[in-house]
């Protein structure tokens, strides 16, 4: 048990927390998370649907048509400093008195060579350059471009949301921004579209502005209005810091260290959407381009993995009625029948059982094809009563020790970009209480630094993860070109999220 001074009760307190609460927390970093025990590998036709032609055309058919309630949610309060790391680490480690390239390979950044190349294709590279009272269209000189990154640095500051992530000529648009148009597109009903946010209070003003000044803008564009609601990360969902001999980390003012818990904490964020159907998507995954293929193959999958949603969700809704309305022999067999088609799992021939097994909120992701990104993908997984589930699983939740687990999980074809279209609404129509379905016992560690020195945070499971573990889950392909992520600024050079037109 750790010990407490009266100024740490006040702290936590504060953060609506107990200090039982942060025992466990630290008994988490003492006993660590549970590995999860790989099957196999989520693969086409095991794990993973491929829709052909027909199957696209009938669900996009089914969700236009369908008169529902739906909401895109965007979990957004990460911050963009991560997205400049690399360009933080070139400018505090420049020396002026060598070429720039010499400074690159001195300092392990032989990566960014070809980005210096080329940063005047950066989006927002025309803004800075006026800002910098240059009127150059190409920066040739060393000194000229690192008094750029320099200017550049002053994006890190903001949520990865606001950057500028595309330049359509007259607009310079932010990740936020581009949500807007895609939401337009395949996520609205009667020319009303429903975003949710999730961002960091500290930077609620300046959201607040971007919806004020560029709104109008983008609804007289694309002939929707907007409905746009925010939430934060509970501050209850915040986890204690620890030293690496996992004593608790203290400032130098002896003051305790919480940090947020990860996107899993935002599962109670997303129970308070009262909507048929959300999306979920990150905040960087955006390409929007007006009357471009890309374009086009991004609505059409969103809304064929929406349709496909609404066509099970409506199966297994039908199985739950007959179940709790006086179910026949034939009916109680036809559920256990669909059971073990969708999910190879058996169920007693028993009406509660059935039930337990079928009331559960619903999602259904898109995977791509592994490209090598560094990430989560989708496995058939052992659960503790010995059936399989699919579950989308995190390096870290993977024994490394273990070869045949290294190997099973080298084996995965395909990777999670984030693309979800979820129902959480019971059969009577009232909200899932999520945090039911959460496998607490996938939380991850993660080594961290405050000030140069070293700690470890303890993460809530995964949205996605341990978050969903207990949803009723569809995997289903979908293509590359769907997946534009921008983890680093080295990213907007990519093609994807190169200009193509005006707007």
């Amino acid at each position: 048990m750790s010990k407490f001074y009266p100024e740490d009760l006040s702290h936590i307190h504060s953060h609506e927390l107990t200090p039982e609460k942060v025992n466990a927390d630290v008994n988490c970093f003492k006993n660590g998370f549970e590995t999860l025990q790989i099957i196999k590998p989520a693969t086409l036709n095991d794990g993973i649907l491929k829709l052909n032609q027909a199957d696209i055309k009938k669900y996009c058919q089914a969700y236009d048509q369908a008169e529902i309630d739906v909401t895109k949610f965007v979990p957004s309060s990460g911050a963009a400093s991560r997205m400049f790391k690399d360009l933080h680490h070139f400018v505090n480690t420049y020396d002026k008195q060598q070429p720039l390239k010499n400074n690159l390979i001195a300092h392990d950044l032989e990566h960014l060579l070809d980005f210096f190349e080329h940063i005047q294709d950066l989006p927002f590279y025309g803004a800075l350059v006026e800002k910098m009272g240059s009127t150059k269209t190409k920066l040739t000189s060393d000194e000229e471009k690192f008094e750029f990154i320099k200017a550049a640095l002053s994006y890190s500051d903001l949520p990865k949301a606001l950057i500028p992530f595309h330049n359509y000529g007259q607009h310079l648009l932010s990740a936020f921004e581009e949500h807007f148009f895609e939401a337009a597109e395949y996520a609205s009903q009667k020319g009303i579209s429903k975003l949710h946010f999730t961002i960091s209070e500290l930077h609620r003003e300046k959201f607040d502005q971007f919806l004020v000044e560029k709104t109008d803008f983008i609804s007289e564009y694309t002939g929707v209005k907007f409905e746009v609601s925010f939430s934060y990360q509970s501050r209850s969902t915040d986890t204690v810091a620890v030293n690496p001999d996992l004593s608790l980390y203290r400032d130098q003012n002896g003051k305790l260290l919480f940090r947020p818990a990860g996107h899993g904490a935002l599962i109670s964020n997303l129970k308070s959407i009262d909507s048929d159907l959300i999306f979920i998507k990150n905040i960087d995954n955006v390409h929007y381009k007006p009357g471009t293929e890309d374009e086009d193959v991004n609505v059409i999958y969103k809304k064929a993995l929406a349709g496909l949603c609404l066509d099970f969700e409506n199966q297994l809704k039908s199985h739950i009625r007959n179940l709790k309305n006086h179910a026949s022999v034939s009916q109680i067999k036809a559920a256990q029948g669909f059971v073990q088609t969708h999910f190879q799992n058996s169920v007693e021939e028993n009406v509660q059982c059935l039930l337990e097994f079928l009331e559960k909120p619903i999602r259904v992701c898109g995977m791509v094809k592994n490209e090598g990104e560094p990430g989560g993908g989708p496995f058939w997984v052992k659960t503790k009563d010995g059936e399989m589930s699919l579950q989308i699983v995190e390096k870290s939740q993977i024994d490394l020790q273990n070869g045949n687990q290294v190997q099973l999980m080298e084996g995965s074809t395909h990777f999670n970009p984030v693309d979800i279209v979820c129902s959480i609404k019971d059969v009577d129509g009232n909200n899932y209480d999520l945090e039911k379905f959460v496998d607490y016992n996938q939380g991850f560690i993660a080594d961290k630094s405050v000030n140069g020195k070293p700690i470890k945070a303890l993460e809530l499971p995964g949205l996605w993860n341990g978050g969903m573990a207990d949803w009723h889950t569809i995997f289903v392909e979908v293509p590359v070109e769907t997946f534009n992520p921008v983890k680093t600024v080295v990213d907007l050079l990519k093609p994807r999220h190169q200009t193509y037109v005006e707007i």
